[in-house]
C-alpha cells in the first residue's frame, strides 16, 4: 500500500509540474491585447491596442479576423486600406519593445459598397500573431480579442 500511495502522490505532483510548465510556456509572458477608443479630427476610432508586458522585445507579425467583418490598419493610407479589404497581410510586422504598445484602426470591410458589419449584429475574433524577441523565438499561440459588431459599432458612435 506505501508502494502505491507514493505512486499515485508521484503522479500527481508530475502532473501539476507539468501544467505549470505548460502555463509558463505559452500564457506567461505573452503580449496583452485589448479593445480601445481614441478620437481622432472629432471622429472616434475604435483600435486594437497589443502591449508588450514581458521583459524582452516582442514581435507582432500579423493579425487576423475570421468573419471577414473587418480589418486592422496601423493608419488611413490608400495602401494599407486595401491590403485590409483584401485580407493579404493586415498590417506590416512590428516589433515592441518592453512596455510599449501600439494601437491598430478596427477598419470595416465592404462588399458591394455596403459596410458588411450592418449585416447584423455578429461575433468577432481578432486573433493577433506574434513571436518572442528572446532565445526561443518560435511561433506563439495568437492572442485572442473577442467582441461582436454592435459593441464596435456603439464604441465608434454609430449606433
Amino acid at each position: 500500500m506505501g508502494a502505491a500511495t507514493i505512486g499515485v502522490v508521484g503522479g500527481v505532483v508530475g502532473l501539476l509540474g507539468g501544467l505549470t510548465s505548460f502555463r509558463d510556456r505559452f500564457y506567461k509572458g505573452q503580449p496583452v491585447a485589448s479593445l480601445t477608443t481614441n478620437n481622432s479630427g472629432g471622429r472616434t476610432l475604435v483600435r486594437v491596442r497589443i502591449k508588450n508586458t514581458t521583459e524582452y522585445d516582442v514581435v507582432v507579425n500579423g493579425g487576423a479576423e475570421r468573419r471577414g467583418v473587418y480589418s486592422l490598419a496601423e493608419d488611413f493610407e490608400t495602401g494599407t486600406i486595401v491590403r485590409g479589404q483584401i485580407k493579404k497581410g493586415m498590417f506590416s510586422p512590428f516589433v515592441l519593445k518592453p512596455g510599449d504598445s501600439k494601437e491598430l484602426i478596427i477598419m470595416p470591410k465592404f462588399k458591394d459598397s455596403i459596410a458588411i458589419e450592418t449585416m447584423g449584429n455578429r461575433y468577432i475574433e481578432f486573433w493577433i500573431h506574434w513571436r518572442r524577441g528572446n532565445a526561443i523565438w518560435l511561433p506563439q499561440i495568437a492572442v485572442p480579442v473577442c467582441t461582436n459588431t454592435k459593441t464596435i459599432r456603439q464604441l465608434g458612435g454609430v449606433e
